[in-house]
């Protein structure tokens, strides 16, 4: 058995008691981009928040790709979405390599 391939994949967690969060981490979707998940972990988590997300790696052993769960493919709404949210992290990044400090980035946020 040997690791053919291996890839960035986006995991919306949730929890088996979504009314108090008092039981256990589960995936709700594994995807292959943050969008993707974003969107499918809408109000999927305690008392109706979004589903927190987070990046994992699938690993793809024999040709089965083993991750948590299925992996959602992107949506052509999840690729402009996607793009909005790698320029404003390049932006920010941007912003503090001028100097900006995170206070100042707030200030501009709000």
């Amino acid at each position: 058995m040997e690791i053919q391939e291996t890839k960035t994949v986006w995991v919306a967690w949730t929890n088996t008691d979504c009314t108090e969060g008092r039981g256990r981490q589960i995936p709700k979707a594994v995807c292959e981009s943050e969008a993707t998940a974003m969107r499918l972990g809408k109000k999927g988590y305690v008392q109706g928040s979004d589903c927190p997300v987070r990046e994992a790696v699938a690993v793809k052993v024999n040709n089965c790709w083993l991750v948590p769960g299925k992996i959602e493919p992107i949506s052509s709404e999840d690729v402009a979405a996607q793009a909005r949210i790698d320029a404003r992290r390049a932006a920010l990044k941007k912003a503090k390599d001028a100097g900006l400090t995170d206070d100042e980035l707030r200030l501009l946020k709000s």
